[in-house]
């Protein structure tokens, strides 16, 4: 498992990253969450660019949060 773990960064850091503008364009098609889930999940990041795997990485655990009420 501890080669496991070392590869991942490796095979993150070659992906091809993308603006923030074009991922939430698409949000629908890549990630299949609306517009509104996009902006809510990646509040903070509108200024990077990021792989697929990344952003749906953060879309993901934005998802599982609990809501406060």
């Amino acid at each position: 498992m501890a080669d496991r773990a070392a590869e991942e960064p490796a095979k993150t850091s070659d992906e091809r990253k993308f603006p923030y503008e074009v991922l939430k364009e698409n949000c629908m098609r890549l990630f299949h969450v609306t517009s509104s889930t996009f902006i809510g999940a990646t509040i903070g990041k509108e200024n990077g660019s990021y792989s697929i795997s990344e952003m749906q990485r953060l879309i993901d655990e934005w998802l599982k949060k609990e809501v406060k009420k």
